[in-house]
C-alpha cells in the first residue's frame, strides 16, 4: 500500500540528497512503514544553512520526497498542487501533520477523491501564527478556522495532548491522546545522580532550552532579558541554548541587554547526546508562545531536571503550577529562576521524574501502533 505524508518540516538538500534536523527522521518515518509499502513526503527542501551543525540523511529506498515550493506565496505553485493531488488521488491514504498549508491541501484533495486520512494534531494555529510576525497575525484567525474545520471533519486523529488540543480542536472521528515523544527508559540512577548534583554547590547555575533559535515564538529572549535583571541583582547565570538556526538576532538581544558572556549557542546536538547534555543543566526552561506538548519538555522531566515553562499548549500536563509563568512575562521568569533554591529543585527533579512515567516509550509506542494498524485496515479495503 501507498502513503502519502504532508508537513511543514524543513528537509534540507545537500548535492541532490535530502537531510533532516532531527523533525523527520528515518526513526520517524520507520513508523509508517511497518504499515505501508512505501511513504511519499510533501514538504519543504531549502538548502544546508550555516547553523546546522547535525543532520541525519533520509536514506530509506522506500521513501520518496516531493519538496513543496512557496516562491514568497502563502500557496504552493500550481505544478505542486497538481503533482499533490494525482500522488493522494492514487494513494491508498494520507496521513498530516497539522497546522500547515500543505497539510490543509492535502486534506481538501483526500476529501476530494474519497482517500481515507489521519490528522496528527501537533500543535496550535493560532498561537503559532499569531505569534510568529505580522503577516501571521493576519492568517492566523482563517488558519484557525480551517484547522477546527479539518479536525472537526477527520476520519482518524492524533493527539499529543492529554487535554489541551483535543478542547479546543475537537473532533467526530476516531482520536487518541498519545504523545510523539521518545524518551529514555530511566531507573532510578537518573533520579539519585541529578538530586546528588542539586546538593553539592557549584559556581555557575546552568539554564538550557532546545529548540529552533531563529523561530520567534520560541521565547528564548525572553529568557535573555530575564538574565540582565537577575545580573544587576548579583546572580550571574548562564544559559545554554541547543537546536537550528541562524542565532544572530538572539546574539544582538543577548549584547543589547549585556549578557553575551552569559549566552552560549550549542547548535544542534544529535539526539542521542541530548540526553547527555540534559544531565549538565540545572534548570530546564520552555519559554515558548506556542506549543504542543513540547517533546524537549519532557526529554529534560526524564532525566529528572527541574524545569520552568510558559503557559501555553500542554505544558502544565508535564509540569506543576508553581513551575508555570504567563508567556513572555519577563519579571516572572526572573522572580521564578532566582526563586529556584535546593529546596524547590529536588521538590521539582522528584515530580518530573515520575511524570515522566507516563511517557514510557513502549506504552506509547503500542497505543500508537494499534491506532496505526486500524487506520492501515481501513486504507486497505
Amino acid at each position: 500500500m501507498k502513503l502519502v505524508f504532508a508537513h511543514d518540516h524543513k528537509l534540507r538538500n545537500i548535492n541532490g540528497r535530502y537531510y533532516t534536523t532531527g523533525g523527520l527522521s528515518n526513526e520517524i518515518i520507520s513508523k509508517y512503514l511497518d504499515f505501508f509499502d512505501s511513504v511519499t513526503i510533501f514538504c519543504r527542501v531549502i538548502e544546508k544553512q550555516d547553523s546546522d551543525t547535525s543532520l541525519s540523511e533520509l536514506t530509506n529506498s522506500r521513501v520518496t520526497i516531493k519538496p513543496t515550493s512557496f516562491d514568497g506565496s502563502l500557496i504552493p505553485k500550481s505544478s505542486i498542487l497538481k503533482q499533490m493531488e494525482h500522488e493522494i488521488s492514487t494513494a491508498d491514504g494520507l496521513i498530516v501533520k497539522l497546522h500547515s498549508v500543505v497539510a490543509e491541501f492535502a486534506i481538501h484533495y483526500a476529501r476530494k477523491h474519497h482517500i481515507p486520512y489521519l490528522i496528527e494534531c501537533v500543535g496550535d494555529p493560532w498561537d503559532a501564527y499569531w505569534n510568529y510576525n505580522i503577516k501571521g497575525k493576519m492568517i492566523a484567525p482563517f488558519m484557525t478556522l480551517l484547522t477546527k474545520s479539518a479536525l472537526k471533519k477527520a476520519p482518524y486523529v492524533m493527539y499529543v495532548t492529554k487535554e489541551y488540543l483535543e478542547k479546543r480542536y475537537p473532533t467526530n472521528g476516531r482520536w487518541i491522546a498519545c504523545s510523539d515523544v521518545v524518551l529514555k527508559k530511566a531507573n532510578t540512577d537518573v533520579l539519585e545522580q541529578r538530586l546528588s548534583r542539586i546538593r553539592n554547590n557549584r559556581m555557575v547555575f546552568k539554564l538550557g532550552t532546545l529548540a529552533q533559535v531563529d523561530v520567534r515564538y520560541k521565547g528564548q529572549e525572553y529568557v535573555i532579558e530575564a538574565l540582565a535583571g537577575l545580573k544587576k541583582r548579583g546572580l550571574k547565570i548562564e544559559y545554554e541554548l541547543v537546536g537550528s538556526g541562524n542565532s544572530n538576532r538572539l546574539r544582538q538581544i543577548a549584547e543589547k541587554f549585556g549578557v553575551e558572556d552569559q549566552v552560549n549557542f550549542l547548535g544542534t546536538i544529535d539526539h542521542s547526546d541530548i540526553f547527555d547534555w540534559l544531565d549538565t543543566i540545572d534548570l530546564y526552561i520552555q519559554p515558548s508562545k506556542q506549543e504542543g506538548l513540547p517533546r524537549s519538555l519532557a526529554e529534560a522531566l526524564s532525566r529528572a531536571c527541574p524545569a520552568i515553562g510558559a503557559d501555553v499548549g500542554g505544558i502544565s500536563e508535564l509540569i506543576s503550577k508553581d513551575c508555570i509563568f504567563p508567556k513572555g512575562n519577563v519579571k516572572e521568569i526572573a522572580q521564578l529562576i532566582a526563586s529556584a533554591d535546593k529546596k524547590f529543585l529536588i521538590k521539582n527533579a522528584k515530580e518530573n521524574y515520575n511524570n515522566a512515567q507516563n511517557y514510557d516509550v513502549e506504552l506509547l509506542s503500542e497505543k500508537r501502533r494499534k491506532f496505526y494498524e486500524e487506520f492501515s485496515q481501513i486504507c486497505a479495503n
